[in-house]
């Protein structure tokens, strides 16, 4: 039978001297090539149609911009006429002008109006200033940047004689409505607020924002939203949950200018190993570009490798924990073409902009789909042929893909997700409206409504005049700890003594820091490496001292999860299985540790703990019922067996949402039952919408699930199908075979119905 697929990229290699040079090493092969064609642009109107001042329209045919595409034509219009839009086109197609010329037109015509323009962060923020000034000073509008960089005499001017048009952050936002009365005072000016790169708020950080525009909104008038993003799932969806409004919803180009060859790449190096001589084949063949990985330590790993290959000069490495200066010099000197590669963690995912790229590198698989194009859209945009790489290791994730490779391309931007009902970000917030500025009682929804009445039983808030609420004092002290919008729970301080004194290195969010903070953990921490010599749950502090040598080991915990469900939210079925999405309390205990050697993942040893380190919290999660096969007819066997069967399950289930719904590798958590009970929760506190989302796409979880389990040629078990780098059993109790049959049953449509939880006996996590 003739392999059409290799056929194929035979043809393209063929023609194509980098990848013929990329294909000769004998140690990788390339799996599949797909072909970005470039995009078919469709055009709109000349820019002199445009009702924009005459410099304006001199200053955008000066940059060769004749006519606006049809997309930019039609954001232009719905964005004049005063409609709450989201603009949905690819990287480098002019977003930017799309929202920016109607802005500032709207402006010209409406004297003290302001524009608030958020970023997701505050180094996009900067980056986007100089290009949105550009446009503004052609027609004598201010610009100012107001964030947390921002210099005291420029906030003095920003107070006393609000710009036009002020480009800032969540962050900055919510400390300016809860500390600084002077910023509020000017708010009733905003009337148009533009998320820019709108994919970034899902989850957590989206609930955050939602409620922190909530409370900004209070002191506007009629604001009119915009939103700009190059990849998501379901623009209209999200908007309404974000901004409690419906929105049109354009879209633009969906490609790029040039052609990109986007190359599937299994090797039998390490991933870091082939993304090193990757960067190496690029440099040889002149070309400029990014590695990108998910983790401090992969990438300076990397730009390590690449010093001692002598290329550390044409290299370097952008990620968070760098200084803004740091950060500026790197991306001035690749921009210049002094530099010829980024080793970066996602910080360079959205779009500064720093010049021509040709490669993108995928060190590690991204954690969903939309990060993939993002990443992926940073090459090609000045219409060269380009090229993205993503390298496959031996996960699950990487061997579905290797099998299934048309499905990596065939996929569509994930739903993204936020969840305005978390009962604690909820709290939170409303707290912080009440310092903001008392509330009324008809502000408030009805959700809003009970949860003031919960914390005024709390002492945290009181009424006045059965209109107003106002906080205590009590309510001022948990306020005072909201401070970061990127996550929702408690945070573990590090700790390292200097002396007699106590210097804060960093801080890790709970629950996860249990899990990465346990006593005897090696940390990573700023490029550095710490062991963990004492956890403190009271006092919230992880003391470490620091390791001088390179460690050659990373440790791994092993814990416990226990669940007690606090309400069903919902029911329903997939395939024939039962579902409940429900509220639930997790309570998370670590019991020990694995030592594993960093380079091979080999298990060198297991400690227990003096003592075991809990942490209990709120969320939301789904309870899955599995059908209840028997494997055998002696008890004591049939019961390991069956423990098994839906540990391998939950494992797989998990691993199929990050193919089906673009869950990270930590933000699912679960728990397994010898009975056939299976509990998928998110990770965060309060609930991150996850879990729903899994239950929407229940039926392509197990399908996929199922593909996982079934393709696999190991005994009964291995890192490519069911193991998991975060099993809190250390992979213990698992069969692939088991689990294959558990899931073909559920595929020909075995019925399931809710039963009793036993909670009592052991879960697997």
């Amino acid at each position: 039978m003739i392999n059409t697929r290799l056929l194929e990229i035979i043809k393209i290699v063929s023609k194509d001297p980098f990848l013929r040079e990329l294909s000769s090493d004998e140690r990788r092969h390339i799996v599949y090539i797909y072909e970005e064609k470039p995009a078919e642009i469709k055009w709109g109107p000349p820019v002199t149609e445009l009702d924009l001042p005459s410099p304006l329209i001199d200053y955008l045919r000066s940059r060769g911009i004749e006519r606006l595409m049809e997309y930019q034509w039609r954001a232009y219009t719905l964005i004049k006429s005063g409609r709450d839009v989201v603009i949905v086109s690819g990287t480098g197609t002019g977003k930017t002008e799309a929202f920016i010329l109607p802005l500032i037109s709207r402006l010209s015509a409406e004297r003290d109006s302001m524009a608030l323009i958020l970023y997701p962060t505050k180094a996009l923020a900067r980056d986007q200033y100089a290009r949105i000034r550009e446009y503004a000073s052609r027609v004598d509008m201010r610009v100012e940047v107001y964030d947390g960089d921002t210099p005291e005499d420029v906030r003095r001017r920003i107070y006393s004689s609000p710009p036009e048009i002020i480009i800032t952050n969540p962050d900055m936002l919510h400390y300016a409505l809860l500390y600084v009365d002077k910023f509020k005072s000017i708010l009733p000016r905003a009337r148009f607020i533009v998320l820019d790169d709108f994919h970034m708020y899902e989850g957590v950080f989206g609930t955050h924002v939602h409620y922190v525009l909530r409370r900004l909104e209070r002191f506007c008038r009629n604001v009119q939203y915009i939103a700009t993003t190059a990849t998501i799932g379901n623009p209209r969806e999200f908007a309404k949950l974000m901004f409690r409004r419906d929105v049109e919803v354009i879209h633009g180009v969906s490609g790029r200018r040039g052609l990109t060859r986007h190359v599937l790449l299994k090797t039998t190096r390490t991933k870091i190993h082939e993304a090193v001589e990757l960067v190496k084949l690029c440099v040889r063949h002149g070309k400029k570009g990014i590695v990108f990985a998910d983790s401090h330590r992969v990438v300076e790993l990397i730009k390590k490798l690449l010093d001692r290959e002598g290329l550390g000069h044409h290299v370097a490495v952008h990620r968070a924990g760098l200084t803004r200066e740091e950060r500026a010099e790197i991306e001035d000197k690749f921009r210049e073409g002094k530099l010829l590669f980024l080793i970066a963690t996602p910080t360079l995912e959205i779009g500064i902009d720093i010049g021509t790229i040709d490669v993108a590198i995928m060190a590690t698989m991204p954690p969903s789909y939309i990060r993939y194009l993002q990443r992926s859209g940073r090459v090609g945009r000045r219409g060269q042929v380009s090229y993205v790489i993503q390298i496959l290791g031996s996960d699950p994730i990487s061997t579905y893909f290797e099998r299934y490779p048309e499905e990596f391309f065939n996929r569509k931007p994930e739903p993204l997700h936020i969840d305005p009902h978390n009962r604690e970000l909820a709290k939170m917030h409303l707290l912080a409206m009440c310092e903001d500025a008392p509330v009324r009682l008809s502000e408030l929804t009805d959700f809003e409504y009970n949860i003031v009445m919960e914390l005024i039983e709390e002492g945290l808030l009181k009424i006045v005049r059965d209109k107003y609420v106002f906080l205590t004092e009590a309510g001022r002290k948990v306020v005072s700890r909201l401070r970061s919008l990127r996550g929702a729970g408690d945070r573990v301080k590090i700790v390292i003594k200097v002396g007699r004194e106590e210097k804060i290195i960093g801080e890790r969010e709970l629950p996860i820091a249990i899990r990465e903070l346990f006593p005897g953990a090696i940390y990573l921490h700023g490029g550095r490496a710490y062991r963990v010599t004492r956890l403190d749950m009271t006092s919230r502090k992880a003391y470490v001292e620091r390791l001088w040598e390179e460690p050659n080991i990373i440790t791994v915990a092993l814990y416990t999860s226990t669940p007690r469900v606090e309400q069903v939210l919902e029911e329903g079925r997939a395939l024939g299985v039962s579902y409940q999405y429900v509220e639930l309390t997790i309570r998370e205990s670590v019991e020990g540790y694995v030592v594993k050697d960093m380079q091979t993942g080999k298990v060198l040893g297991e400690n227990n703990l003096p003592e075991e380190i809990s942490y209990e919290f709120r969320t939301k999660g789904l309870i899955m019922f599995m059908p209840e096969i028997r494997f055998s007819s002696e008890d004591a066997i049939d019961y390991l067996e069956r423990a098994k069967a839906y540990h391998a399950v939950e494992h797989a289930v998990i691993y199929a949402a990050q193919i089906c719904i673009g869950a990270g590798q930590t933000d699912l958590g679960g728990i397994s039952y010898p009975t056939g009970e299976i509990i998928i929760y998110d990770s965060h506190l309060g609930g991150s919408g996850l879990s729903r989302q899994l239950a929407y796409r229940l039926r392509d979880v197990l399908e996929v699930a199922y593909k996982i389990v079934s393709s696999c040629r190991c005994l009964d078990g291995c890192p490519k199908c069911v193991y998991s780098p975060y099993c809190g059993n250390n992979n213990k109790y698992l069969s692939r075979r088991n689990a294959a049959k558990v899931l073909e049953l559920i595929l020909r449509g075995y019925a399931t119905t809710p039963r009793e939880l036993h909670t009592e006996v052991r879960g697997y996590v």
